[in-house]
């Protein structure tokens, strides 16, 4: 699924780039955060001087490309090359910059398809089993074979400007991970351009865009969802060069749990998720506390030797979802009259 947005910059873009944050062996998101593609097109007053585009390992990596006056970001790595990336975060009570990139992609991390009705799909994350065991520092792919565990790496020194103050770091071993939670808060202004650069390390040098989001702000503190309803979902309207992403979990203890993934530009303020693809969803399985994120976020990605980086900026809220006939628990007493808890599942049976 692409999603096409246009980025008016509110800074000259001398420099190429763009790139975003999840995968690898430690990573600032989730998998399921990556699931899905997103094209970002940034116009500007001014011109940048890039003229290369994803790819490229030879010199400076960088995610965007430039035509004429605009500067097109390379959207969220597929899974299947994701191994790390960066972000810039904006919670409701703290704002952090963090990355790391490593030599390849966990496979645990690699979700599939299983459904799709217009802007939301559902991913399922499987589980690789290998016979015998894989040994410390090892982990099992899909064909049942023992590989090397990706193990992050130092690309040298990470500088971030546009965002509520400077940042310059450098990775902090044994883990190679790059973090600053000290941002003021929020940790950058709305339509602010953000460019993530490093010197290289042990992979070429990157250079990433992305742009300032507002707090996300959804219209509601819970969802009720109904297997037999559709689900009509509402924000406050945002900036239209920006994307709302919307992820529901409702298997909170599966063994091959689904996660629904739903983009649409952050300007259309509302979405209905069809009674179909709920009616799927909640077929796999219920049980845990069922949450539901919302993110307003630009992302950008590259590719180096050992695969693709991406840079997230976003906003995040998280909600409270109501499935109709699940009452989660953590102890008897949360249950209806009749029922218990099983505590393993925090479900009410």
């Amino acid at each position: 699924m692409v999603v096409g947005i246009v980025l008016a910059l509110t800074a000259c873009a001398s420099s190429p780039g763009a790139g975003e944050t999840s995968g690898g062996s430690s990573s600032s998101s989730s998998a399921a955060d990556t699931a899905g593609t997103q094209s970002t097109s940034t116009s500007s007053t001014n011109p940048t001087t890039s003229e290369s585009s994803s790819g490229d390992t030879t010199a400076n990596a960088e995610g965007s490309s430039s035509t004429g006056g605009e500067l097109e970001l390379a959207g969220t790595c597929p899974l299947a090359d994701h191994v790390g990336g960066f972000l810039a975060g904006y919670e409701a009570s703290y704002s952090a910059f963090s990355g790391s990139v490593a030599d390849g992609v966990v496979p645990l991390n690699v979700l599939e398809q299983v459904g799709e009705d217009g802007s939301c799909t559902l991913w399922r994350r499987n589980n690789p089993f290998c016979d015998p065991g894989c040994a410390a520092g090892e982990t099992c792919d899909f064909d049942g074979n023992c590989v090397p565990y990706p193990f992050n790496h130092d690309v040298g020194v990470v500088t971030v400007t546009g965002l509520a103050k400077p940042v310059m770091l450098e990775p902090v071993p044994p883990t190679f991970s790059y973090f600053d939670t000290m941002l003021p808060q929020p940790g950058f202004e709305p339509g602010a351009l953000i460019t993530v650069e490093t010197t290289g390390g042990d992979y070429s040098p990157m250079l990433l865009h992305g742009i300032g989001v507002e707090m996300v702000a959804p219209a509601v503190d819970e969802l009720f969802i109904d297997g037999d309803l559709p689900l009509d979902v509402e924000w406050n309207p945002g900036d239209a060069r920006a994307t709302m992403r919307l992820q529901v979990a409702v298997d909170q203890h599966g063994i091959t749990p689904l996660a629904m993934i739903c983009s649409v530009p952050a300007d259309v303020g509302s979405l209905t998720i069809s009674a179909e693809l709920i009616t799927q969803f909640l077929a796999n399985g219920v049980t845990g506390f069922p949450s539901a994120d919302f993110y307003f976020e630009t992302v950008d990605s590259v590719d180096i030797e050992p695969g693709c980086v991406d840079f997230a900026v976003r906003s995040h809220q998280q909600r409270v979802v109501r499935v109709a006939g699940h009452t989660p628990c953590n102890v008897p007493a949360d249950c209806p009259d009749g029922q218990t808890c099983d505590v393993m599942n925090q479900t009410c049976v």
